[in-house]
């Protein structure tokens, strides 16, 4: 593919994550995004020839993303790790909020796409049961727990927090609360050196804060 032509693709791409997060994926046209980047919808097409593309294409994206995330600090999950992965997950989350609050949309216009997401949405599970089984191993987490239950309901909350605030009326979205709920649902499962080990990371992170506040 020539570089004129990538260059065009990663404009419509851009232009297209930003429509779908400000007005939603369902209210947007091809036109809309011909547009925005100061083409006609014929050389639109040229590229992506509809909608369904540039969606998948956008969700390719982001799950290339989700697992460039889990493969970094799958091998030894440590607390300060699982931490990390829950820090980009809501960047994430932020980058793509389209996907987060019109799944279901997405899903319903898209079935092959939905297939393919469901394959990749188990592949998180699976690696968040692996990390969960890992700190159980070394003795952060308590023994003989259904993890793989544990990890899909961390999945679920992960990934439906945006839209649950959303229909609770929350006007800002924090990190700070996004990380204060997902690692409330696994302080239930801490031994005793799981809870000294949350303590120093929220410790750490607090001197953290102070020192940005100070700078």
């Amino acid at each position: 593919m020539h570089q004129r032509a990538k260059r065009t693709r990663r404009r419509i791409l851009k232009a297209s994550l930003e429509l779908f997060n400000e007005r939603g994926f369902i209210n947007v046209r091809l036109q809309h995004i011909a547009d925005a980047c100061g083409i006609s919808v014929g050389n639109l097409a040229y590229h992506y020839p509809h909608k369904e593309a540039i969606v998948f294409a956008l969700v390719d994206e982001l799950f290339g993303e989700l697992a460039l995330v889990m493969a970094n600090y799958n091998a030894v999950p440590l607390f300060e790790h699982i931490d990390n992965v829950l820090r980009q997950l809501y960047a994430l989350e932020q980058r793509y909020a389209f996907y987060f609050l019109d799944t279901l949309e997405i899903y319903r216009h898209y079935p092959k796409l939905a297939r393919y997401a469901e394959e990749k949405n188990r592949l998180q599970i699976t690696q968040l049961k692996g990390m969960f089984l890992f700190n159980a191993a070394r003795g952060a987490f308590i023994k003989d727990v259904d993890y793989g239950g544990v990890a899909e309901n961390f999945w679920m909350a992960s990934h439906l927090w945006m839209y649950a605030q959303k229909l609770l009326g929350a006007e800002v979205l924090t990190l700070e609360a996004f990380m204060r709920r997902m690692w409330s649902l696994l302080i239930p499962y801490f031994t005793p050196m799981g809870r000294w080990e949350y303590e120093q990371l929220v410790q750490r992170a607090d001197r953290e804060v102070d020192v940005q506040s100070a700078e």
